[in-house]
């Protein structure tokens, strides 16, 4: 029998090395991605008490604040999110905006420290020159915006002149990619101290959005228009919105763990997919079946790769070689 030659065992080494090193990339575990910019202290301040509440309730939380939050580290720490709340700016382009009360027209993005997440339609871009991509969170998490301008149709004390479309084109990028979203100006007090409305509730015991909104006393939503086939939740002036499916939840501390930047990494540089498991679920069993169909496709590579150079030198193969 023929001899395979050392070039061949060469590059089925390389190829297996490989394998080894893709099967073995860990999935990120669930957990809450809260990011807050201290250029706005006023939301700031809020943020980082929401996320210490959570914290203290057992909740495994990444925060990203000031310069930590990059716009790589915010799209990374989305990766396989349970939930996603953001304290910070809203971005939109010059010209889009008279900023005195005017129209707003898209897109809208989230402000990191080094530049923007724009939204472009359902879809996500990072910068002004990067690939779209949806958004790599669980599909039904909330995703809970505090003071972004044009996430609520207000842009300061200035509420825009096309609000709920305003509001559509903002929460497209998280609700196409399956979040509920969530924006808000306003403040409750969990433990003494200013957390993000919403989020009190969710603390106290709501089971859901819409039990959440039935308890936010004095700032319930209840009026809806639809545009685009969306339903738009917001109240005439009033500075929050809602755009998902009121039965939604929020995560319990039980359903979250430490941020795995390694998967998020392996994620953001092309070598895992985006998870499509839902909120409810307690692993990320799409991410693992990925992993296992593509040990598989690399076996049957490899596999065909020697069944084609036996071929060509007239070896007989059957899968295994001495």
């Amino acid at each position: 029998m023929q001899r395979i030659n050392h070039k061949i065992l060469t590059s089925s080494f390389i190829i297996t090395i490989f394998l080894i090193f893709t099967y073995s990339i860990p999935t990120s575990e669930a957990h809450i991605l809260v990011i807050a910019d201290n250029d706005t202290p006023s939301s700031y301040d809020v943020v980082l008490n929401t996320a210490a509440a959570l914290q203290a309730n057992g909740y495994n939380v990444l925060e990203l604040y000031g310069a930590n939050a990059t716009t790589e580290n915010i799209v990374k720490g989305m990766y396989n999110a349970d939930a996603v709340i953001y304290g910070g700016h809203g971005g939109y382009l010059e010209g889009n905006y008279n900023g005195n009360g005017g129209p707003a027209t898209p897109p809208f993005a989230l402000v990191g420290n080094n530049g923007f997440i724009w939204g472009i339609g359902n879809e996500m871009r990072e910068g002004d020159y990067g690939n779209l991509f949806q958004a790599p969170f669980k599909k039904n998490i909330p995703v809970i915006l505090f003071g972004a301008c044009f996430s609520s149709g207000w842009v300061d004390t200035n509420q825009v002149s096309n609000p709920i479309e305003t509001i559509y084109d903002f929460s497209q990028m998280f609700t196409g990619a399956g979040a509920n979203y969530y924006a808000t100006n306003y403040v409750d007090y969990y433990q003494g101290k200013p957390v993000i409305d919403i989020v009190d509730k969710f603390l106290n015991g709501a089971s859901n959005f819409g039990i959440a909104n039935q308890e936010n006393l004095g700032l319930t939503i209840t009026q809806s228009t639809i545009y685009n086939g969306q339903t738009i939740w917001h109240n005439t002036n009033a500075s929050s919105s809602f755009v998902g499916n009121w039965s939604g939840v929020f995560p319990q501390p039980n359903q979250t763990a430490p941020y795995n930047a390694t998967a998020a990494n392996a994620w953001y540089n092309g070598f895992l997919p985006a998870p499509s498991t839902n909120l409810t679920d307690d692993s990320p069993t799409s991410t693992t079946s990925y992993l296992t169909n593509l040990l598989f496709t690399y076996i049957s590579t490899i596999i065909s790769y020697f069944q084609n150079i036996a071929i060509s030198n007239n070896i007989t193969f059957n899968g295994t070689f001495k």
